[in-house]
């Protein structure tokens, strides 16, 4: 069973900055670039400076930073436990409008062994060491992670339409247009219907991979060394946003390939090379090849070689299902039967980003190739959220950056540190 409870938040004050708290919050630390940043952290209250570090002892000081700002009331503690809606409105690809709500809570970390919380995607151990650095200083969450639910009854998409009209206690819009908004749930009994209503759900990360296992380490690190028995200490949960699989505004973007620095031979042999176990059909442009494969119903993707102005839809020739869900995907037959079996890369360079890019979104995969950087794209599909749960209950891992759960939950917005709950929080 999947254990979720309410919890105090650590938060911005909105009765000293208002409920708009766009300055200090930021995206999660894996997206960030430099550029981004450097203009995050022009503000000196901005989470960035904990969430990514300031200097060579980064972490360290970050933690003495996050004390300063509790001290000096730049965060404060909600004085009840509450569980909250964290609501996100935006445009989805096609340019309709959507709305993604979600629970914030806490949420036992269980050992992926049970089967209550299914990961889908491969992590790189110096990312969960950086992070790792990060739960040690601080002593907590700064960050949630994303998780899917399923809830056939619903019931839970009801309150949350319902609890939506309230107020919110914070709200932000960030550079994509992403409108977010915080609703606290504090009622006893709503709080205690939506625990027991998750209860028996089955947990898919979609994001925070690396935070998770790490909180999967440190909680062993901490049992060892102060004996506590299981799902009794504040570092036995980690914070997360909840999103069931039938909320409309759940929206998983495209995550196409582009390769460079491969022998030019291998480029040009390419089309050739995929006859053999693939049907291709010639495209006129790179706008009708990703519409197609948008549009497919079919295991597709795309190739676009700018050199020889190349541009295939290709489809698998064996039409026979496989009995393997992970074989269904267009991101799967490019990674295994493309890029390593024809083009000489590895599971290390693919997962290290060694010669090859991962862009999200048709736009700026294009605005990429126009830069002449880059020697082919492939494009493909992104999986459904139930592909990626069938993948997951095999125990079977996606390649690396499959899914591009879109919006990302932003950091900063509510927070938990472990030596700040109440006591009484855990025993609920």
């Amino acid at each position: 069973m999947a254990t979720v409870i309410p919890f105090n938040a650590l938060y911005y004050n909105s009765a000293r900055f208002g409920k708009d708290v766009s300055r200090f919050v930021a995206p999660p630390y894996d997206i960030i670039d430099r550029v981004m940043e450097k203009r995050l952290k022009d503000d000196r209250l901005n989470i960035t400076h904990v969430t990514l570090g300031d200097e060579a002892d980064a972490y360290e000081i970050a933690y003495r930073r996050l004390q300063r700002w509790i001290n000096d009331e730049v965060l404060v503690v909600d004085s009840k436990s509450c569980l909250y809606v964290y609501e996100q409105t935006f445009s989805s690809p096609d340019g309709s409008p959507r709305i993604r709500s979600g629970i914030v809570a806490l949420v036992k970390l269980e050992d992926f062994s049970k089967g209550v919380v299914l990961p889908h995607e491969k992590t790189i151990p110096k990312h969960k060491a950086d992070r790792m650095n990060l739960m040690c200083a601080v002593n907590g969450d700064t960050e949630q992670i994303l998780l899917l639910y399923d809830d056939p009854t619903e019931e839970i998409e009801w309150i949350l339409l319902e609890t939506r009209k309230r107020d919110e206690f914070m709200r932000f819009v960030d550079p994509e247009g992403v409108h977010h908004r915080l609703i606290r749930i504090s009622e006893p009994e709503l709080i205690d219907k939506i625990v027991k209503l998750l209860e028996p759900a089955k947990l898919l990360i979609a994001d925070g991979h690396h935070r998770y296992e790490t909180g999967l380490d440190f909680r062993n690190k901490m049992r060892a060394k102060d004996g506590s028995k299981e799902g009794t200490a504040p570092y036995d949960f980690i914070l997360a946003t909840l999103v069931s699989f039938r909320n409309p505004g759940l929206v998983i973007y495209p995550t196409h390939r582009l390769i460079q620095r491969v022998d030019e031979k291998l480029i040009s042999q390419l089309p050739k090379a995929l006859e053999e176990e693939f049907d291709l059909k010639e495209m006129p442009g790179p706008d009708e090849l990703a519409t197609a494969v948008e549009k497919s119903q079919a295991k597709a993707f795309g190739v676009w070689i700018p050199e020889s102005k190349c541009f295939l839809y290709v489809t698998p020739k064996a039409k026979v299902a496989s009995a393997n869900p992970m074989d269904d995907l267009p991101v799967y037959m490019v990674q295994e039967l493309v890029l390593k079996k024809l083009l000489g890369y590895t599971s290390e360079m693919l997962d290290t980003k060694v010669n090859i890019e991962y862009v999200k979104g048709t736009g700026p995969t294009k605005d990429a190739m126009e830069t002449g950087e880059y020697q082919a794209c492939f494009f493909v599909k992104p999986p459904t959220v139930q592909q990626v749960m069938a993948i997951a209950e095999t125990g079977q891992l996606m390649p690396h950056k499959s899914t591009y759960f879109f919006p990302k939950i932003w950091s900063g917005a509510v927070m938990y540190l472990f030596r700040l709950i109440n006591a009484k929080t855990m025993k609920q």
